[in-house]
């Protein structure tokens, strides 16, 4: 790609902020709090160690600061949303942009405990969709000029003893998956095993392109990746929605899936190119905990009845309609079953990341959305009509310094990376604005969205 002036990257996203246009995107929620805002500061503050949600140093800030490193030139936080119900108390966010103190303070914000409000809070914006809950400070997290386009999936994969944390990331064009590690600045490709530039993916014959766009790993630990993909590039014109299976512990530069499940007969037919963006892997014991219902048996979900299914249902989320489609996937036989259908909210989904600590299901949109994105859980509210199924318990507009951007890719990181009461969460986007492709925020640690 032509290489653009170089200039302060904060300003140019404030510049491209206050030129997008917002409009209205549908979205249903249920009547719980809205997480309050904290201030936020710090030109692109440090982060030390793993990733973590990256701001100012805070100062009691309303719902919590985000913590980082040094820096200066701090911006202005953002207003904490009020809550004026139990457990809310008022602390004014002076938040200064690191150990220089360079930051202006940010603006007062009313709530209780970092990352959570009372349960009366101030009502949603466009569409119903609720402020962004997290720092509000997005910043760029990959060499620049990495990826000229096509960046597609994201999945993190947290450290365990002594593996270091893994940001796993995939392209559909060329067809590739990449596997990053924080060098205490950036996230850069593994520079072993053949990962330097990342592995071409083919499918289980070796041959083919898979258009990939999504992708994700099952029981932490396992080498086992799966990829979401819309056709081969190679018969572009043709879908082929497929999952496929990966050894990501696979020495050398190419991936060759050791299993496909082609899904394409049992899905509504779409566009070649409007395929499966997204996919996430859900646990049994969480479906079974909130009494999941298997819609193939119009029952309980009980996991005894998917042989050799991986201990989790994949959910998929379809580019064209916006519908997430879970399927027990059987590792043996190559089969499968959907157990489930519903809507993400948005006309289109472009991933969808689980939550495994808090239990939420995210259903990212992109440009056309206005970068919004939809909190999903399953239905436990007694007489619910939809109880036992996932219904949508928050829609939230993009962090406010985000500009518009065609992010295709997201996730979230584990708890165990929290700082003051916050998470980093990462988006992929697809054109490399400015050189950059993948950038952090952060939202609160746990089930923040209340009973």
């Amino acid at each position: 790609m032509t290489s653009m002036p170089l200039r302060s990257y904060a300003t140019v996203l404030a510049l491209l902020l206050v030129a997008g246009v917002v409009a209205a995107c549908s979205s249903t929620s249920d009547s719980g709090p809205t997480p309050a805002g904290a201030g936020v500061g710090g030109s692109n503050a440090g982060v030390a160690g793993q990733p973590q949600a990256s701001a100012g140093a805070s100062s009691g800030a309303g719902s919590g600061g985000v913590l980082g490193g040094s820096g200066s030139n701090g911006v202005s936080g953002v207003s904490g949303v009020s809550g004026t119900g139990t457990g809310a108390s008022a602390g004014a966010a002076s938040i200064a942009g690191g150990a220089s103190r360079g930051g202006s303070s940010g603006s007062s914000g009313s709530a209780g405990a970092a990352g959570s409000a009372g349960s009366n809070v101030s009502s949603a914006g466009s569409g119903g969709f609720y402020p962004w809950p997290g720092g509000n400070l997005v910043v760029s997290v990959d060499p620049v000029d990495t990826y000229q386009s096509d960046l597609s999936g994201l999945h993190y994969e947290p450290a365990q003893g002594a593996a270091p944390a893994v940001l796993w990331a995939v392209q559909n064009q060329p067809s590739k998956l990449y596997r990053l590690l924080w060098n205490g600045s950036t996230w850069v490709s593994d520079a072993s095993n053949g990962w330097s530039s990342g592995k071409t993916l083919h499918f289980p014959d070796g041959q083919g392109a898979p258009d990939s766009e999504g992708v994700t790993q099952g029981a932490l630990g396992s080498s086992a990746l799966y990829v979401s993909t819309e056709r081969d590039n190679q018969v572009s014109a043709t879908s082929r929605l497929s999952v496929l299976m990966l050894d990501g512990a696979s020495a050398g530069a190419t991936l060759t899936a050791t299993r496909e499940w082609n899904l394409t007969n049992d899905l509504p037919k779409v566009g070649s190119n409007l395929g499966l963006e997204a996919i996430a892997w859900v646990p049994d014991a969480y479906l079974v905990s909130k009494g999941f219902i298997d819609e193939s048996k119009q029952s309980a979900y009980d996991p005894a009845n998917y042989a050799d299914h991986g201990n989790g249902i994949f959910f998929v989320g379809v580019e064209q309609d916006g519908l997430i489609h879970g399927f027990a996937l059987d590792h043996t036989s190559g089969g499968f079953t959907r157990v489930a259908t519903f809507a993400s909210g948005h006309s289109g989904v472009m991933d969808l990341a689980f939550d495994r600590d808090a239990g939420y299901l995210w259903a990212v949109c992109d440009d056309t959305c206005q970068g919004r994105t939809n909190v999903l859980d399953i239905d436990t509210r007694v007489g619910s009509t939809t109880r036992g199924k996932f219904y949508i318990r928050r829609g939230f507009e993009r962090p406010a310094s985000m500009p518009n951007l065609n992010n295709e890719g997201f996730t979230v990181t584990s708890d165990s990376t929290c700082q003051a009461g916050f998470k980093s969460v990462f988006y992929a986007e697809d054109g490399s604005t400015m050189g950059f492709a993948i950038r952090r925020d952060s939202i609160p640690c746990g089930p923040f969205l209340g009973n």
